[in-house]
């Protein structure tokens, strides 16, 4: 029996009835494109009332449903990215992979921001806004990843974001950040320690905790880096991670009680349970919706595509539009343009990937 034939037989006769995560690593059968594309749509929902000066969603929590969204983004991004270098653990070819992933799309969006978006919407003359330096290192700022500060001349500049061309993009730079962190405890060998990935989780939850207490809500976000570090602990022991109904209720209400409490308290809880519930659903909930997902995994180019859309309908509304009427018009506009970016950028590019030189190692979660 191959491989795979093995891996889908475990998934159609998971031991004793329980759906344990190492037994549906390898499997096709799941939930993430769906999840990844509905963590993109949260941000995209929570900005529309924040865009228009209304507190966000599940702003009685504590947080936010766009940093629900992203916490969801670095979970997943935590155990899949932690697979891919036990399945090819060559330097070059990891961060070939990663490049791919990222960089096209957003040097897409850059270029047609700065140069498409960005006439039709400043308050400048063309002459002007091509002439300033900005407009010309925009879509470089945003491929090299230094969103902070990436403004365009007279873009946006009396909105209530004033001057915020691509906000979301904060979270690309820490990303990568995480990506350099796996990569260098591979290197060490260090990841095939169980030990060693459970300390390193532990240890970014404990600084989320202590992390959150002291920042702005904004610079805090940074908190999801520990998502990142406990997806990567999670793959460790994915021979022992249980996913069932019963714990995945609990997480919930886990989140809920948190939220009315301190917040480092909050960060520590929601970071443990998304995390759970991210895998509960892609792996223990039979796939659904799969109409959502059937042109395309789009929820990368709806992350990156969602805030300047959002920003140019605000402009042309006004600032007193009601977040649902922001929400019902920017969707529809920014799922096409993320389809868009996927079959004619990402899927391309995509196509690059260096084949894979190895083979994953066992079920099991590596040496103690």
């Amino acid at each position: 029996m191959s491989a795979r034939s093995e891996t889908d037989a475990a998934v159609r006769s998971p031991r004793g009835g329980k759906v344990v995560l190492g037994d549906r690593l390898g499997s096709r059968e799941n939930n993430f494109d769906l999840l990844r594309l509905l963590a993109a749509w949260a941000v995209l929902v929570s900005h529309s009332f924040s865009l228009v000066g209304h507190d966000e969603p599940l702003h009685q929590l504590g947080t936010t449903l766009g940093n629900l969204g992203v916490l969801i983004f670095f979970a997943v991004s935590g155990l899949l990215i932690r697979r891919s270098w036990e399945y090819d653990p060559s330097p070059w070819d990891f961060w070939v992979k990663r490049a791919l992933r990222l960089l096209p799309a957003l040097a897409t969006v850059g270029l047609l921001t700065a140069f498409v978006l960005g006439p039709l919407v400043t308050s400048w003359s063309l002459s002007s806004y091509l002439a300033s330096a900005q407009t010309w290192l925009y879509p470089l700022r945003i491929t090299l990843l230094f969103p902070f500060g990436a403004q365009l001349p007279g873009v946006f500049e009396d909105n209530l974001y004033a001057g915020a061309v691509n906000g979301p993009l904060w979270s690309l730079p820490l990303e990568v950040f995480a990506y350099l962190l796996l990569f260098l405890l591979g290197l060490a060998g260090l990841l095939a320690r169980r030990s060693v990935v459970t300390v390193m989780a532990l240890a970014g939850l404990a600084w989320a905790a202590w992390w959150i207490t002291w920042t702005s809500d904004a610079v805090g976000s940074g908190y999801v880096l520990a998502a990142f570090a406990l997806g990567a602990a999670a793959y460790s022991w994915r021979d022992r991670l249980v996913l069932s109904w019963p714990w995945a209720a609990t997480a919930f209400v886990a989140c809920v009680l948190s939220g009315l409490g301190p917040d480092a308290v909050r960060v520590v809880v929601w970071t443990v349970a998304v995390t759970y519930l991210a895998y509960w659903f892609a792996y223990a909930v039979p796939r659904t919706a799969r109409w959502m997902t059937a042109w395309g995994d789009a929820s990368y180019g709806v992350y990156i595509w969602a805030f300047p859309i959002q920003q140019t309908f605000v402009q042309l509304l006004g600032p007193d539009t009601a977040p649902w009427v922001l929400i019902l018009v920017c969707t529809p506009v920014v799922w096409l343009l993320a389809i868009a970016s996927w079959r004619l950028v990402e899927r391309p590019a995509l196509r690059h990937k260096p084949a894979r030189t190895g083979t994953a190692r066992g079920a099991g979660g590596g040496t103690p």
